[in-house]
């Protein structure tokens, strides 16, 4: 399964056994499935959004470049230690930077075209005010 998340942390780990001296190994790593950070009101009265938390192999935490961040992430389902299905991340592929900010900060700032014609028109003011 092929799903975009917003990984929000990532950390390696490496532990050997004392005993035995078998090392277990992975990424243990939290994210989301709502991208797009909508608020949520479920029936059973919760809100918002919780993270999933997983494990990844140790070896694709060299594919993660920021967090958070927006991933295209493959899943594999496992059988878990309790016998249980278990969705894990099977690979990653960096896809761009994530911001969280309130939505006031987003409304108030000019769109890129706003900003680019207003820019436009001060360097002509300025261009005609040295003739």
């Amino acid at each position: 399964m092929n799903q975009q998340i917003i990984l929000l942390y990532a950390g390696q780990y490496r532990i050997v056994d004392e005993k035995t001296g078998e090392i277990n190994e992975g990424v243990t790593c939290n994210y989301y499935f709502n991208t797009n950070l909508t608020a949520e009101d479920h029936e059973n009265g919760t809100k918002g959004t919780r993270p999933a938390k997983g494990v990844m192999d140790y070896e694709t935490m060299s594919k993660i470049k920021k967090a958070p961040a927006l991933y295209n992430a493959e899943f594999e389902l496992k059988i878990g230690a309790d016998m249980k299905p278990v969705l894990r991340v099977k690979d990653l592929e960096f896809v761009d930077e994530v911001q969280i900010v309130p939505l006031s900060q987003i409304s108030a700032a000019p769109a890129p075209q706003e900003k680019e014609a207003k820019e436009a028109r001060e360097a002509k003011e300025a261009k005609e005010a040295k003739k």
